[in-house]
């Protein structure tokens, strides 16, 4: 009788505790109903570039003459020149 018994006890913690879960996911999203969109829409509305932004590197491969000055300006050592002859 006593396993029996356990058994219900154990079903109905389990149950408990499902919908503990489900309660806590239907809260945390109704709080989130009520926020503000985080996102711009593009091409009506303009994003506010930082003050030191650099903008896309624009390179030309034809008129590049191996300086690497590109390399030694750029703060983050992407462009590699690695010239063959």
């Amino acid at each position: 009788m006593f396993p029996m018994v356990t058994g219900f006890m154990s079903y109905g913690q389990q149950t408990i505790r499902a919908t503990r879960y489900i309660g806590q996911s239907f809260i945390t999203t109704l709080s989130h109903t009520n926020r503000l969109p985080i996102t711009i829409h593009y091409p009506y509305e303009k994003s506010i570039t930082p003050e030191r932004f650099r903008g896309r590197i624009h390179f030309e491969f034809d008129k590049c003459i191996a300086c690497e000055v590109c390399v030694r300006v750029c703060p983050i050592d992407l462009p590699v020149v690695d010239w063959r002859f």
